[in-house]
């Protein structure tokens, strides 16, 4: 009798642990997640997460929550050992944060891990390690009550997976954040993190919420909280602080939602907090801190192997507390309804701080101290038009005045603001003879030619004139125009990855920016070519689109080439173009000078003609 052939076999332990990693262990800060998560479900009350290289060299979480015994550390290496649940019926009321058992052992099935731990009860701890998966024999120890876990080498096994890993910046940015969320979660429990052996913060315990914000966010913007009235409805209560308008971004960066202690997202509230602000401006996102307590039995967390989303079973009902909670929160405010945030030494754990460098401590706050006061006093004179730059003949030969604003910075200053006329071009007889007839709809400038009528975009020309004069920077260093009040912005933690990616390339469109403390850039300079009232704004969202991924700046042939287009194109649509329809010409004369002046970097056209013969023919002329 033949044996038939078998092709579907059981996959080895280690095999199948490293399969499930994929799901669980996406990044140094998943790792980061999962054993901080551990440690809240430990009853701890400090927890210290240390990392080095990104998280890809070391993760060590450290804390003083219960601690295990003998026997519980070796089980819980296991794949699907876990303490949180017993039976099916448990599923439907998760009151911790991990319950699967699969974050150890995927953990330890792609990198070094060494856990060492000792219950406060007994005399000696114990530890074990586990490389790829593989256990080694447990050991005594010598160590404080808690549990340390220390992860080596993540990915060692698996270099496919490290290659997909970003820069060592981006990823502690990522972890840092990771950390930040559950310092926000719980207040009360006292957050050490530590990059490469330095502090970034260390935030002790505390019993009010507004000034573990205020950690993180500032002082100045953490008084400005909006504190969301207390609001139940069956099984759902609402608390938080709502950001002020201010705060508001083109994302949501500075949106943390946290159900049950645990941060996620979901569409649902989203829509559900625009719809309690009565309707908020397009393209922008409220900033806010929420955090809903919810029955386990009316919420699924269990969809999602980061457990990032979950599922509720009266999404209807949750949606209305929502809307009200913002909407009473926003007419309470309005009434003056604002509340003193107390002032730090109020806090008992605050000696516990003193290992923090207190330039790290106090970075954001040269932000409030020095920019605003020196803002108001140079309203009358915007800082970019001071300095006027240095411009060789050869520019002067190509640049014509398309604008006010440009003109004081392309132009020598005693180079007249003279139109561009019939007469005068006779001087360039290369550029065809156009006649400005006219505005559409305040969008457009209307032209007549030899061969018919002409539409112009200003907004479309503005952009293809500003990408060729960028892409000149390849010859020679864009010209820049020094700030007399530098300005600071401050940043997400992942967002400071992209920013230090594309400092070469800002560099060369002229912007002087160098990093002010952890997550703090000061901004310097900017292009003379691109005049600009709010600086900061502009550089945030410019920053997003590298974090978004629109820009692969090692992938290209030319590194500069997409940059330089997204930055003409985000300029341009900032840019206001109504003094450039009261005199078109000089914008025209310009485009047209240039190499590809058509169409814009994208391909949407800057001009369309209509021709004479192509309108007699639709009038049917004879």
């Amino acid at each position: 009798m033949e044996q038939e052939d078998q092709n579907i076999q059981l996959m080895s332990d280690t095999l199948a642990s490293q399969v499930a990693a994929g799901e669980v262990v996406e990044r140094p800060a998943s790792v980061v997640k999962e054993l901080v998560e551990n440690s809240i479900d430990a009853g701890a009350t400090a927890i210290r997460v240390e990392i080095r290289r990104g998280g890809v060299s070391l993760i060590k979480v450290t804390d003083d929550g219960c601690g295990m015994s003998k026997a519980d550390a070796q089980m819980c290496l296991l794949r699907h050992a876990t303490s949180k649940l017993r039976r099916v019926e448990d599923l439907f009321d998760i009151r911790q944060l991990g319950f699967r058992g699969e974050a150890l052992p995927s953990i330890a099935s792609v990198s070094q891990l060494t856990l060492t731990t000792r219950r406060a009860q007994d005399v000696e701890g114990w530890r074990v390690s586990c490389e790829g998966g593989e256990l080694a024999p447990l050991m005594n120890a010598g160590c404080a009550p808690g549990t340390e876990i220390a992860v080596s080498n993540l990915f060692f096994n698996t270099p496919v997976r490290r290659k997909f890993l970003k820069s060592d910046e981006t990823e502690s940015g990522h972890v840092e954040h990771q950390v930040r969320l559950h310092a926000l979660a719980f207040p009360n429990i006292r957050f050490t993190f530590v990059r490469d052996g330095a502090v970034v913060f260390d935030v002790a315990g505390t019993h009010d919420l507004r000034l573990r914000i205020a950690d993180f966010i500032g002082r100045d913007t953490a008084e400005q909280l909006m504190q969301v009235q207390p609001t139940e409805a069956p099984g759902i209560t609402i608390s938080g602080y709502l950001m002020p308008l201010s705060a508001a971004r083109r994302n949501r960066r500075m949106q943390y939602v946290f159900l049950n202690g645990r941060p996620i997202e979901d569409t649902i509230i989203n829509r559900a907090v625009r719809d309690g602000y009565g309707g908020f401006p397009t393209g922008l996102h409220p900033g806010l801190f929420l955090y809903l307590q919810v029955e386990p039995a009316l919420v699924d967390v269990n969809v999602h192997p980061a457990k990032r989303e979950v599922r509720f079973r009266r999404p209807s009902e949750l949606t209305l507390a929502i809307i009200e909670a913002v909407a009473s929160t926003l007419a309470h405010h309005a009434r003056g309804g604002a509340e003193v945030l107390p002032e730090p030494p109020q806090r008992e754990e605050a000696p516990k701080q003193t290992c923090t460098p207190p330039s790290v401590r106090k970075a954001p706050q040269p932000l409030a101290v020095k920019t605003q006061p020196c803002q108001e006093e140079q309203k009358p004179e915007p800082p970019p038009l001071v300095l006027q730059p240095i411009v060789t003949p050869r520019q002067q030969e190509l640049v014509l005045p398309s604008s006010p604003s440009v003109l004081r910075r392309e132009c020598t200053p005693v180079t007249p603001d003279v139109p561009v006329t019939r007469a005068s071009r006779e001087t360039d007889p290369e550029l065809p003879n156009f006649l400005h007839i006219g505005t559409l709809q305040e969008k457009y400038a209307i032209f007549e030619n030899s061969e018919g009528m002409v539409l112009l975009s200003p907004r479309a020309a503005r952009e293809r004139i500003i990408f060729e004069r960028l892409q000149e920077t390849e010859r020679r260093p864009m010209t820049s125009q020094r700030l007399l009040v530098p300005e600071l912005l401050e940043l997400d933690a992942r967002d400071i990855g992209p920013a230090v990616e594309a400092a070469q390339q800002l560099e060369q469109a002229g912007f002087g920016i160098s990093r002010f403390g952890r997550n703090t850039l000061r901004i310097e300079a900017i292009p003379a070519l691109l005049p600009m009232k709010q600086v900061a704004p502009f550089i945030l969202e410019l920053l997003q689109v590298f974090t978004r991924g629109e820009v692969r700046l090692n992938r290209a042939r030319n590194p500069f080439e997409p940059f330089a287009r997204q930055l003409a194109r985000r300029y341009a649509m900032q840019e206001d173009v109504s003094p450039l329809l009261e005199r078109p010409m000089p914008l025209l004369v310009e485009l047209l000078r240039c190499e590809i002046p058509y169409c814009t970097p994208g391909g949407k056209p800057t001009m369309l003609p209509f021709p004479i013969s192509e309108i007699n023919r639709r009038f049917q002329a004879q």
